[in-house]
């Protein structure tokens, strides 16, 4: 007593068979609203994000993260004292050595200037006095020429820069062009400003150079890839047409002939895996022969020429251990998986001639679309504005030598208010601009906009998917399909998922979010763990956390986007829509596994395919491959640039093309598994499937042969 057998609780999670009803004939049309306070939830939730919106435009300022600051907290290029002076400069590179130089700025004085440094000037004390006040560069509100006191005090105090070299503007700040070049030369200039000596200097300058150039080099890069945007972009959008024709054309065949076309995805994607392994294998030979680029590890740290990384063979290595691995995966995974492909043809091929008859799912996915990049500007925009909100904040500086001033009360990373402060007891300390003061708050507001990111996220891409399974069920319903199909069935789906299910929608998004906003924390924690210890066995459990939380999201979309397929149909909540789709996958498992899975692989191939067709033309027609081509083709700074481009463009613009496809096979497929159970043959209870599954599973319509 009290004790249940385990056949009997396989049977209570399986539920039962669906049974005949006559009067079911695809998705019902009396239905009511369900999840009504997960849809209030959500309304509430998109308010609280208005709030948090509206509290970031008030209180921030983006211009502060796009443009520099000087030492007295005033935006270079943006705010009036200095509206003229758009670059930023340091007087001294060497204390820039820290990661936090981007955000926060150097501890060394820092001033606008109209225009970056163009020649190398080193403060000599034998030097004639007027030329060297001629080229002072001194903080705000000190003139070099005219002020009283000695160069050398001016100098020494910080309060005028001791040297400074050719620099050119990057990120509007101002980077010497050659730190190699100028070393000697600065090292002994500023040897006496400290008690480091040359080796040291040159040590500091170099670790500060490289966080520098870090930042610097993607600024490069970033400028020469707009460039190449900006004269190419005729060609970018043609190759965006290409792929669009290509994907069409794709699903345009796989109507008519679909086993040649995905047995021929299957075969050409694998001969483009190997073609990639032949071509990444003989360019790492062939660099290897000739001489490849040697870089010592400084310039590769300095370097801001995106192309030298292709005239690197260990570039070329990688990618061949890449697509050797890709190409193996797919060739052991198409021999394992042969036998069980021709039913997935099937299915595919009745997906085909859903899509075929109702072309307008096709186009469909571009509003799920808008509507995610409407929410992911939103999101950037919040972000940007919550990230430049709070006050300036000032801080005491003293020269790497130090201060010394306790006994005036001036001491070192103390708070400071620049209009009040006086160094006239402690000349060698200043009062800078340090960091921006962050209200306590601004951490939970991020929070906030970030899980709202998820939960839209997630909302829209589950309302894509509820339309286009309603669309498909009435198709797969329609016992003729060229009469029984409804007019118009994308805008009735449409608007029965406005009308009645956007709390249901809410309520299936709302657990992946949870479920991804726990993953974004753990990988935080995991971050915060290895900055603070090397223990194996945390970062072990670590990792086990986060792949179970991994498995978990996957697992629950794909209970989701069964319940979205049930609710569609049936019109229930999501719980009972999910309990209801999930009995029938239990009962079904062995086909779910042989056929569902396998159908999503051959449309991935099949997508991988189409990208790799256009990327791979790409790839040879800017690399120069096509000699013939060459005159056509406008100069740019990385040929990569548009390829790179088209090719995640053609990536994103297949998916589209395909999402619909395997919306459809997981739409029909449960429609298939009803259709089994449902009915048997009989002419009161016709089977729904093609003839081609029928012949397959060795199910027949039984009245049509009498």
């Amino acid at each position: 007593m009290g004790i249940i057998r385990a056949s009997s609780y396989e049977d209570i999670s399986k539920g039962e068979p669906v049974q005949y009803d006559p009067e079911f004939k695809g998705p019902i049309k009396n239905r009511s609203c369900t999840d009504i306070l997960c849809f209030l939830l959500f309304v509430a939730f998109l308010a609280g994000w208005g709030v948090v919106a509206g509290f970031a435009a008030f209180n921030g300022d983006p211009s502060r993260l796009l443009y520099p600051t000087d030492s007295l907290g005033r935006v270079c290029g943006k705010d009036p004292e200095v509206v003229n002076k758009t670059y930023l400069l340091f007087f001294d590179l060497t204390r820039c050595a820290s990661p936090k130089v981007i955000a926060t700025g150097c501890p060394t004085p820092q001033v606008c200037v109209t225009e970056c440094p163009k020649e190398n000037w080193f403060y000599t004390p034998v030097a004639d006095a007027s030329t060297i006040r001629s080229k002072l560069i001194c903080i705000e509100g000190v003139n070099g020429l005219t002020d009283p006191r000695e160069p050398k005090d001016l100098v020494e105090k910080g309060i005028c820069a001791y040297y400074y070299v050719q620099s050119k503007p990057l990120a509007r700040r101002c980077i010497p062009r050659n730190v190699t070049f100028f070393a000697d030369s600065i090292m002994s200039s500023i040897e006496a400003t400290s008690g480091l000596n040359k080796f040291e200097k040159f040590e500091y300058l170099t670790k500060a150079m490289k966080y520098v150039f870090r930042f610097a080099k993607l600024q490069e890069v970033a400028e020469g890839v707009f460039q190449d945007i900006k004269t190419t972009w005729w060609i970018i959008l043609a190759g965006f047409v290409v792929a669009m024709v290509v994907s069409f054309l794709w699903i345009f065949l796989l109507r008519f002939i679909s086993a040649v076309m995905i047995w021929f995805s299957l075969v050409a994607f694998v001969g483009l895996s190997g073609f990639g392994c032949y071509y990444t294998m003989n360019k790492y030979l062939t660099l290897r022969k000739d001489g490849a680029v040697n870089m010592t590890m400084p310039e590769f740290e300095f370097t801001t020429e995106f192309s030298k990384y292709g005239e690197l063979e260990t570039t070329w290595l990688v990618l061949f251990i890449i697509t050797l691995t890709v190409f193996l995966v797919c060739f052991f995974v198409l021999i394992f998986l042969r036998k069980r492909i021709n039913i997935a043809i099937a299915l595919i091929g009745q997906a085909s001639k859903a899509v075929g008859d109702i072309m307008s799912t096709l186009f469909f996915p571009i509003i799920p679309y808008i509507m995610q990049l409407i929410v992911l500007g939103f999101f950037c925009v919040v972000a940007l504005y919550l990230s430049s909100a709070g006050k300036a904040q000032y801080r005491i500086m003293c020269p790497s030598k130090g201060c010394n001033c306790e006994a005036f009360g001036i001491k070192e990373n103390d708070t400071c208010d620049y209009r009040t402060f006086s160094n006239t007891s402690c000349p060698e300390a200043s009062c800078q601009f340090f960091d921006y003061y962050v209200n306590p708050n601004i951490p939970r507001l991020h929070i906030y906009n970030v899980f709202a990111l998820f939960w839209a996220m997630f909302f829209v891409s589950a309302f894509g998917e509820m339309v286009l399974a309603g669309t498909f069920a009435s198709w797969y319903w329609a016992f003729n399909k060229s009469k029984d199909v409804p007019s118009l069935p994308v805008t009735m789906s449409f608007g029965r998922t406005i009308r009645y299910h956007v709390g249901t929608l809410a309520f299936g998004s709302l657990i992946i979010a949870i479920v991804r906003m726990i993953r974004v924390i753990l990988e935080y924690i995991d971050h915060k763990i290895k900055q603070k210890t090397d223990n194996k066995i945390i970062h072990c459990l670590m990792c086990c956390c986060k792949c179970c939380l991994w498995c978990l999201e996957k697992f629950l979309k794909f209970i989701n986007r069964n319940a979205y397929v049930y609710c569609a149909i049936y019109g229930k909540n999501f719980c009972v829509s999910a309990k209801n789709a999930f009995s029938l996958i239990m009962r079904n498992i062995a086909r779910v596994v042989v056929l569902d899975k396998v159908t999503d692989f051959l449309l991935f191939i099949g997508k991988m395919v189409v990208v790799g067709i256009v990327g791979i033309a790409s790839f040879f027609i800017f690399s120069g491959e096509i000699t013939t081509l060459d005159s056509y083709l406008p100069a740019m700074n990385y040929y990569l640039t548009p390829v790179i481009i088209i090719t995640i463009g053609t990536f994103f613009i297949a998916t589209a093309f395909f999402s619909v496809y395997a919306m459809a096979v997981d739409t029909l497929f449960l429609c298939f598994l009803e259709d089994c159970e449902r009915n048997d043959g009989t002419s009161e209870k016709p089977y729904y499937m093609s003839k081609d599954l029928m012949k397959i599973l060795e199910k027949k319509n039984k009245f049509k042969e009498e």
